[in-house]
């Protein structure tokens, strides 16, 4: 073997375990989306990553790791989609103007309805208290929250928005981006295509007209 062949074969190895691991992420985001925390096997989680159960093992101490791995894979994949649509200033204001903020709820639109699969998870751990949701809370929700309800509070000051409530605008913007989503096998049945390109759209800018009034 020569010396470029020993370095690459860690490499590789790392690779593998790398991929295998992303894989086992993808697998449990459906499983517990479909299932909960506790209807969700690690069985079918490894055979959905076409791969054996001892791997989960390897990569992950327990469920709950798993689950917590899982639940900050999709919140990063959350602000990869929504990239910089609500900067923050030197202060650490948000960066706050009405096409900002219309930029951000049609990114919201389109992230919420390529991950599906977040706002299952937050619905079947969000109707009870449990450490997992305080996890959540602690970790992903608070931030996000106070720097869209921030930003609101920005705007309202200028009454360039309507005055609403920032919760209820939260609450209000959250469950209207989602739901066909969350709610996508009704929808079909309704004749609906929730994942189109321009039913996203055309969501998007209705929600925009909804909860920022006319310019």
């Amino acid at each position: 073997m020569t010396t470029s062949d020993a370095l690459a074969a860690p490499r590789r190895r790392q690779a593998r375990a790398d991929s295998t691991r992303l894989a086992l992420l993808d697998a449990a985001v459906q499983e517990f989306a479909a299932h909960g925390f506790d209807g969700a096997s690690t069985r079918a989680i490894a055979a959905r990553a076409a791969t054996h159960q001892p791997q989960i093992n390897y990569h992950f101490e327990s469920k709950e790791a798993l689950w917590r791995a899982a639940v900050d894979h999709l919140f990063s994949k959350l602000d990869a989609l929504l990239g910089e649509v609500m900067p923050q200033g030197p202060d650490d204001r948000p960066v706050a103007s009405r096409e900002v903020f219309a930029a951000t709820i049609r990114a919201f639109v389109r992230a919420v309805a390529r991950l599906p699969e977040l706002n299952r998870i937050m619905v079947q751990e969000a109707t009870a208290d449990s450490p997992r949701l305080a996890w959540i809370v602690e970790r992903h929700t608070r931030p996000r929250f106070a720097l869209l309800t921030g930003a609101w509070r920005t705007l309202r000051e200028t009454g360039s928005v309507p005055g609403i409530d920032e919760t209820v605008l939260y609450y209000s913007m959250v469950g209207a981006a989602s739901l066909a989503y969350v709610n996508a096998a009704e929808a079909r049945l309704l004749g609906v295509d929730p994942i189109s390109d321009a039913f996203v759209e055309a969501h998007g800018e209705a929600l925009v007209t909804m909860i920022l009034g006319p310019d």
